[in-house]
C-alpha cells in the first residue's frame, strides 16, 4: 500500500452562531476547571527550580547539562521552562541520569546566557493549554467535530467497503476498521492485550487509502512510540518515513525509524545541520580560549599598573601563557613585545575572538531558522502526523495545521480540553482508542468543577454505556494473559465478554515457574501478619513485612528464569521500599517496581501486586472504591499487566472488614477462588 497524493489543504468551514456560542460555553468550562486545578497544584509545592552547570549542543534541537542532584523528580518526556537572563523558553526533557540532563528546544538555547536555570512547575502545561482554548476561533478552527465528539451533535455514518486487506485481524478487529470507515465518531474499545495496537495500524492504513490526513495522538510519548513500532514493519513504511509523508513530533528514546521532525529535515537539508554543527564546533572551541584571555588580560594589566614596581620594567607575559590564547607562531612573536604591546595585542586578539563568535552565532540563527521552515514545510505536508496531546498545542509547527481524521490513541488518559483542542484541528472525524475500564486523567483536585472538566474520561462523557453503543467496537480477543488471569479480569471489568487467544505454550511456560511452580494466579494473605503506617515523608504508606515478603517473591521470580518481572503498588514510598529491598537481594536491574501508573500499556511474565494496606491503618482512597470507581480501573491496570503468573499480596481479612463493598475486596474473592490462596508462613523462605 502507498500514501496517497494530498488533496492539499481546505480552509475550515465558517460554523453557525449557535457552534460559536457552545464553543464559547466549553472553553468558560474548561478554563474554570483549569484555573481550579492549577491552583491545587500549586498550594501542593509540586513546583521546584534546577540550576544548570556545563551546557553541550547535541545537534540542532538536544542539549546536555550537567545536573547534581535531581532525584526521582524529572520525569523524561516533561515539558518544563528552561529561564536564563534572556527569557524563557519551552524544554522537554529527554533523558536524566548519572548526573547528566538532555533537553530539547525547538528553539536554539543560547549556552553563553548565564544562569541557566530549569523551571519545573507540574502546571505548566496547563498554562499554555488555557492559551490555546483562547485562541480557538469558530470562524478559523472546525470545532463542529470537536462538538460532536462531545455529544453535542449526532454523529454521521456512511457504510462503505473498505479499501484495504485486513484478513490479518480477527472479526471484532475488522469491525473496528470498518466503523472507523464509516462513523464521523468512532470509540474503538481495546480491554488489555486485545490487540488495540495492531487494529489502529490498519485504520491507519484504510484512511490513507481513502485519502485522509491523520493526526494521531496520545497521552504520553511511549503510547506514540508503540504504535509507530506496529507501523514501522508495514510495507509502505519506509518510503512514507522517507519522503516525510509520515512524521513524529517530539523526541524519543525508543527507536523512531527515522520517523523523527528532526530526522526527515536532517535527510532533506543536510547542509543546514552540518553548517550549524561545524558552526558550534568553532564556538565550542573558541569560548575557552577567550576565557583563558580574559584570566591573561586580568593577569597583564594588574603587572603592568604603575604601583606594582617603582623601579623595574612590569613583567611580561610568558610564551606558555600566550600559547594557549595566541597561535603557536604568533605566540612566539607576542611573548617578545614589551608587557603594553602584549596587553593591546591580548586586547585585539580577544576583540577578534568575540566577533567570532557573535558571527557564529547569527549563521547559526540563519540556518536554525531555515531549518524551522523546512520543518513548518514538511509537517505541512505531512500526511500523518504523530505527536503527544500536548505538542499539538504547544508546538508553533501545529498552529496553521488542519487534518481530515484525529485519532486519540490512550483517550480515557486524555483531559478534556487537550482532547478538545485536537479534535478542532480536524474537519471529518474522530477515532478515540482506549479503554474506560482502565486509568482516566490524573487530576489533583477533588472539586467537583475540576472533575467534570478535566476528571472525567471522553468515555464517560460521549458514550457512559459503552456496551450498547453503535459507535462503539469493542475487541474481544486477548492475547495477553493466561487464561486463569484473563477470565479474572474479564468476569470483573468487562462483564465476562472477553475471549483468550494467549499462546498457550508461552503461558504455561511461565506459569510452571517459580514461585508457585504450576500456579498462574496466587493470592498471598498475610493475615494480620504485616503493619501499615505512614512514610517518613509525608501522606504515602508504607508496609515493611509486605515490602520485604514482596521482595523476596520477585526475587524467587528471576532466580527461576522470569523474563520479566513487575512489582506493582499504590504507594510511591512502598515502591522505594521495595527497590531497597530488591538491591539487598542484588536483583534490582532484573525487577522493575513503580506504581500503578507506571505500567499503563505495559506486560510482563510475572506481576506481583503489593497491595500495602493493612492494621492499624484505614484503607486508603487509593484502594477503597467500589466496583466502578477510579481504584477499580487502577486495579484492572494492575491484574491485566501479567503474561502468565499474578501474585497478589494481601491481607485478605483485613480488607474484607473494613472495606467490604469495595473492588479491592471483591478482587481478592474472586482471585482466591479463580487461583490459590496461600499463608504468608508459606511464602518462600527468607
Amino acid at each position: 500500500m502507498g500514501i496517497a497524493a494530498g488533496r492539499g489543504m481546505r480552509d475550515a468551514d465558517r460554523v453557525s452562531s449557535p457552534d460559536a456560542a457552545l464553543l464559547a460555553r466549553f472553553v468558560a468550562a474548561f478554563k474554570r476547571g483549569i484555573e481550579r486545578e492549577v491552583a491545587a497544584m500549586r498550594a501542593s509545592s509540586d513546583g521546584f527550580e534546577l540550576p544548570l552547570a556545563g551546557g553541550e549542543p547535541l545537534d540542532a534541537h538536544r542539549y546536555a547539562f550537567e545536573l547534581a542532584d535531581a532525584g526521582e523528580r524529572l520525569a523524561t518526556g516533561s515539558e518544563c521552562t528552561l529561564r536564563s537572563p534572556r527569557g524563557e523558553q519551552r524544554v522537554t526533557i529527554e533523558r536524566c541520569e548519572d548526573g547528566r540532563l538532555t533537553v530539547s528546544s525547538e528553539a536554539g538555547i543560547d549556552l553563553a546566557a548565564r544562569p541557566l536555570v530549569l523551571v519545573v512547575a507540574p502546571w505548566f502545561l496547563y498554562d499554555r493549554l488555557v492559551q490555546a482554548l483562547d485562541e480557538l476561533d469558530a470562524d478559523r478552527h472546525p470545532v463542529s467535530l470537536a462538538l460532536a465528539l462531545f455529544g453535542k451533535r449526532p454523529a454521521r455514518r456512511a457504510a462503505a467497503a473498505l479499501r484495504c486487506d485486513h484478513a490479518a485481524l480477527n472479526p471484532s478487529q475488522r469491525a473496528a476498521v470498518q466503523l472507523c470507515s464509516d462513523s464521523e465518531l468512532a470509540f474503538v474499545w481495546g480491554p488489555p492485550g486485545t490487540g488495540k495496537t495492531q487494529a489502529l495500524t490498519h485504520v491507519v492504513e484504510e484512511l490513507l487509502a481513502q485519502d485522509r490526513r491523520i493526526l494521531l495522538a496520545s497521552t504520553t510519548n511511549g503510547a506514540i512510540d508503540q504504535v509507530l513500532a506496529k507501523l514501522a514493519v508495514r510495507p509502505w513504511f519506509a518510503a512514507a518515513v522517507q519522503t516525510g509523508a509520515l512524521v513524529r513530533l517530539g523526541r524519543s528514546d525508543e527507536d523512531t525509524f527515522g520517523a523523527e521532525l528532526a530526522d526527515v529535515a536532517g535527510r532533506l537539508q543536510g547542509a543546514h545541520r552540518g553548517a550549524i554543527d561545524r558552526l558550534r564546533a568553532r564556538i565550542a572551541e573558541v569560548e575557552p580560549i577567550l576565557a583563558r584571555g580574559d584570566r591573561l588580560l586580568a593577569d597583564a594589566t594588574a603587572a603592568s599598573a604603575p604601583q606594582q614596581s617603582l623601579f623595574a620594567a612590569p613583567a611580561g607575559l610568558r610564551p606558555a601563557a600566550l600559547a594557549s590564547v595566541f597561535p603557536s607562531g604568533l605566540a612566539d612573536a607576542v611573548a617578545r613585545r614589551p608587557a603594553a604591546a602584549q596587553t593591546a595585542a591580548l586586547r585585539l586578539r580577544l576583540a577578534r575572538l568575540t566577533r567570532l563568535r557573535g558571527l557564529a552565532r547569527d549563521r547559526i540563527a540563519h540556518h536554525t531558522a531555515q531549518v524551522r521552515d523546512l520543518e513548518d514545510q514538511i509537517v505541512g505536508r505531512a500526511r500523518v502526523v504523530m505527536s503527544t496531546l500536548s505538542n499539538a498545542y504547544l508546538s508553533p509547527l501545529m498552529k496553521a495545521q488542519r487534518f481530515d481524521v484525529l485519532i486519540a490513541e490512550e483517550a480515557g488518559m486524555a483531559t478534556l480540553p487537550a482532547l478538545f483542542c485536537a479534535a478542532s484541528l480536524c474537519r471529518d472525524k474522530a477515532i478515540m482508542v482506549g479503554d474506560p475500564r482502565q486509568l482516566p486523567p490524573i487530576v489533583h483536585a477533588r472539586d467537583e468543577v475540576v472533575q467534570r472538566a478535566i476528571g472525567r474520561s471522553v468515555f464517560d462523557v460521549t458514550i457512559p454505556d459503552p456496551a450498547r453503543s453503535d459507535v462503539v467496537a469493542m475487541l474481544d480477543i486477548q492475547y495477553r494473559m493466561h487464561p486463569v488471569i484473563g477470565e479474572l479480569v474479564g468476569r470483573l471489568f468487562y462483564d465476562g465478554r472477553l475471549r483468550h487467544g494467549a499462546d498457550p505454550a508461552r503461558a504455561g511456560a511461565i506459569c510452571a515457574r517459580a514461585p508457585y511452580p504450576g500456579l498462574p494466579l496466587v493470592v498471598v494473605d498475610t493475615a494480620a501478619m504485616t503493619a501499615c503506617q505512614r512514610s517518613a515523608k509525608g501522606a504515602s504508606r508504607v508496609n515493611p513485612g509486605s515490602a520485604e515478603l514482596t521482595a523476596d517473591l520477585a526475587r524467587d521470580a528471576v532466580i527461576a528464569g522470569a523474563a520479566s518481572v513487575a512489582v506493582i503498588t499504590p504507594y510511591a514510598a512502598q515502591a522505594r521500599d521495595i527497590r531497597r529491598q530488591l538491591a539487598a537481594r542484588r536483583v534490582a536491574d532484573a525487577v522493575e517496581c513503580a506504581t500503578i501508573h507506571r505500567f499503563q500499556g505495559r506486560e510482563c511474565d510475572v506481576v506481583i501486586l503489593d497491595l500495602v494496606d493493612a492494621a492499624p491503618m484505614r484503607p486508603g482512597l487509593l484502594l477503597s472504591g467500589g466496583p466502578r470507581s477510579d481504584a477499580a480501573q487502577l486495579l484492572n491496570v494492575s491484574l491485566s499487566r501479567a503474561r502468565g503468573k499474578l501474585i497478589l499480596v494481601a491481607d485478605v481479612g483485613y480488607f474484607e472488614a473494613h472495606a467490604p463493598g469495595s473492588a479491592v475486596t471483591a478482587i481478592l474473592g474472586e482471585a482466591g477462588r479463580s487461583g490459590a490462596r496461600i499463608g504468608a508462613d508459606r511464602a518462600p523462605e527468607r
